[in-house]
């Protein structure tokens, strides 16, 4: 429901879900100087803690607003308040041409707040956001509703489109703000701006986790998508059955299971390995521990790989250290002047998902990118991170811990490095230059083969392959 509340009762939550910069601020306080308050902030009902408008409230202090309207939601967990965080501030701020097109009937001059029946609702075109709609479907059904759309002063929702189509859609009134003849276009401009970055700062990192972003692959099954296009386009057509190869974070380890059964010299390891289908049940640190010392023997004996494939784990760090930690591993396993196939998700991607109809990927479709271009997601009672790149982060990542000599591709094609790739995945094929010292690529490795465990517990791999390595990197 929504009442207005005195702003000086209100506390903000204990993290901050957004960055606001110094213009940022600027633009909010112009915002709502000119059109007033017309977008009510969210809160729980039981201790009056905010869920969706810290810099909107802030901002309001800073002008002097002592009272504002806002919906009042009770028993949120504390995982659905950073969903309300995501979704309030995408459809507030975000404007983009797949928005849905709606219309609401109310009388000749009406100004301010005013509840439309869903007869007097009127979607004219159904526009895209599908996933969107979901994510909003899901928490208006578990809390009841929790914004307002804006329109101008013909009717039509020119903010907050992509609410009022959920709620349309699930056939209840809407709580709209008529704006004043005139003030459209400013409310337009206000909105579209950019206010700050989203932090997920406040979410524990559990590492362990991190196989949920990870997606499985699967050479052999009915699912085109499950194929591998980075094994598919890149590796299997340029290694042969002398080429020394290592699946490094390998995943339920099928591709490295279907290359073995034919023939092919390939190790693979990965720390988080819970069966070939990766259940994401108990993993199975015993194997890991064997798939070490198979590892570790062979580089005694051979020396370093001909070929290092690390497909679709940088996506899956959780930092930036963990991905400078993962490409400097592959670089100190890899012989020099050897190739490292690597392959991510898009900046791109992640963005333009979050548009798009086709609702039915599992997972990596629904980002909203801080600073670093990471996203929170909660799956099975965890939240796990996806990490997402533009063209010039690969360009930055390989040129800084593999060397200047490679090739970036979309799904199998050679892309320009001065233009952006425009679908959801990329594929990299590098020469190991090894631009890092060896006491570097040590605490790399070091760091891989310690990841944490639950329970609290770490792995202690480095004391079976630091030695090894001391030596071959000298």
């Amino acid at each position: 429901m929504i009442k207005t509340v005195q702003i000086d009762t209100l506390s903000p939550a204990g993290y901050n879900p957004r960055k606001l910069e110094d213009d940022a601020q600027e633009n909010l306080k112009a915002s709502l100087s000119t059109l007033g308050i017309i977008k009510a902030i969210v809160i729980r009902g039981r201790d009056k803690r905010i869920l969706a408008g810290h810099q909107r409230t802030k901002t309001m202090k800073l002008l002097g607003i002592t009272e504002c309207p806002a919906f009042c939601l009770e028993n949120v967990t504390v995982y659905d308040e950073v969903r309300f965080n995501q979704l309030h501030n995408f459809t507030e701020v975000e404007v983009s041409e797949n928005q849905p097109l709606l219309k609401v009937n109310v009388p000749k001059g009406t100004v301010g707040f005013t509840l439309v029946q869903p007869k007097d609702l009127i979607m004219v075109n159904k526009g895209g956001e599908a996933n969107k709609v979901i994510k909003l479907t899901e928490l208006v059904n578990k809390y009841g509703q929790f914004a307002n759309a804006v329109a101008d002063s013909e009717g039509n929702i020119i903010i907050s489109a992509i609410y009022a189509k959920t709620i349309k859609l699930l056939r209840m009134p809407l709580l709209v703000y008529v704006l004043p003849e005139g003030m459209a276009e400013k409310a337009e401009h206000y909105f579209s701006l950019k206010y700050g970055e989203f932090n997920y700062d406040h979410i524990e990192r559990n590492t362990y986790i991190q196989s949920y972003a990870q997606p499985e692959r699967h050479p052999e099954g009915a699912d085109k998508h499950a194929l591998s296009v980075l094994y598919e386009t890149q590796v299997i057509p340029n290694v042969t059955k002398a080429t020394r190869i290592l699946d490094f974070g390998a995943g339920c380890k099928n591709y490295y299971e279907m290359l073995k059964g034919k023939g092919y010299d390939i190790d693979a390891i990965e720390f988080f390995y819970c069966g070939p289908k990766m259940l994401r049940s108990k993993i199975l640190t015993e194997q890991v521990e064997r798939d070490c010392k198979e590892i570790c023997a062979h580089l005694e004996k051979y020396g370093r790989y001909d070929v290092v494939v690390c497909d679709h784990v940088i996506n899956s760090v959780d930092s930036l250290e963990a991905e400078a930690a993962v490409l400097r591993t592959c670089s100190a396993l890899c012989k020099p002047g050897g190739t490292i196939y690597w392959a991510g998700n898009t900046v791109y991607g992640a963005t333009s998902s979050n548009q798009t109809e086709n609702s039915k990927r599992k997972r990596g479709t629904f980002a909203f990118l801080d600073e670093d271009k990471f996203t929170a997601n909660f799956m099975n009672g965890v939240w796990y991170f996806q990490h997402y790149h533009s063209m010039a982060d690969i360009c930055e990542c390989n040129k800084k811990y593999i060397g200047n000599t490679f090739n970036v591709f979309d799904n199998g094609t050679l892309k320009d490095k001065e233009k952006e790739i425009k679908s959801g995945t990329f594929e990299v094929v590098a020469v190991n230059e090894i631009p890092a010292p060896p006491s570097q690529l040590l605490d790399a490795v070091r760091f891989e083969f310690t990841l944490p465990l639950p329970e609290g517990k770490r792995y202690d791999l480095d004391k079976y392959i630091i030695p090894v390595l001391e030596k071959l990197l000298k």
